[in-house]
């Protein structure tokens, strides 16, 4: 019964209609009339299927992309309002590298969209390095302080993995993958105080990694908001995390 749906119905009488058609058709007209006009319609078969395999498919294919990317945009609004903006704000504070990539991002609200691709291909290359250093009276509370983030934000971050919208973007997925290993890394340790230097330089290096896909994502996220979104494009740029002096009141 289930196999008998409304396409099914449609289908049959849509095939009934067109027997009885050319069975008018017979009785009215020239036979060989008929069959002249049922093989040119015949001939148009290829051209329709390519009209709807070309442009309708396209059609179809771009909204469907429109409502993916609708999707994940507001997926990566909640993640970094839940703890992508926070870490990128404390990785900051700590990288020491000369010509800095938060130099580069303070004005980032200003780029036209020539600059995100460059500096989006610029990272995919590499060309930017980030040297995250911290005090060594403050490292065990530095990380003490991730470790603590990590874990109270660890359900909604699981929670994520379960969108399979999120598996269509590799960038996406790389980070949180890069997350869930330094969760991992802080989490097995019993304690953070006194740990080996060797250790402690283990651990800067997982949060490099984390810090630079974020930088990634949210500057594509931008770029993303940029056109479409204006409003939401402002409130992300108010709260940039590269920027000391920024703040959520609009000032002009």
């Amino acid at each position: 019964m289930k196999f008998f749906t409304w396409k099914v119905k449609l289908g049959i009488i849509l095939l009934i209609s067109a027997f009885l058609i050319y069975e008018l058709a017979f009785l009215l007209f020239d036979h060989n009339k008929v069959f002249f006009y049922i093989i040119i319609d015949l001939a148009f078969i290829p051209i329709d299927i390519l009209i709807i395999t070309l442009v309708i498919e396209g059609i179809i294919s771009s909204k469907e992309k429109e409502t993916f990317l609708e999707k994940l945009d507001m997926i990566l609004g909640v993640f970094f309002s839940e703890i992508g903006t926070d870490f990128l704000a404390k990785f900051s504070q700590t990288n020491k590298c000369e010509g800095t990539i938060q130099q580069k991002l303070c004005n980032i609200g200003n780029w036209e969209d020539d600059e995100y691709k460059v500096f989006l291909k610029k990272l995919k290359e590499k060309t930017y390095r980030s040297d995250l250093r911290i005090p060594q009276n403050e490292k065990h509370l530095f990380f003490e302080d991730v470790k603590e983030t990590l874990t109270e934000k660890r359900e909604f971050l699981m929670r994520l993995l379960e969108n399979p919208n999120l598996f269509e973007k590799d960038s996406f997925s790389n980070l949180l993958l890069a997350i869930f290993h330094l969760d991992d890394e802080l989490e097995r340790r019993t304690t953070l105080d006194n740990i080996p230097d060797t250790d402690s330089d283990h651990l800067i290096r997982d949060i490099e990694r984390v810090y630079c896909r974020l930088i990634y994502e949210w500057v594509n996220y931008l770029y993303y908001l940029k056109d479409r979104h204006p409003y939401i494009f402002s409130i992300v740029v108010r709260t940039n995390p590269f920027d000391k002096s920024s703040d959520i009141y609009v000032r002009e």
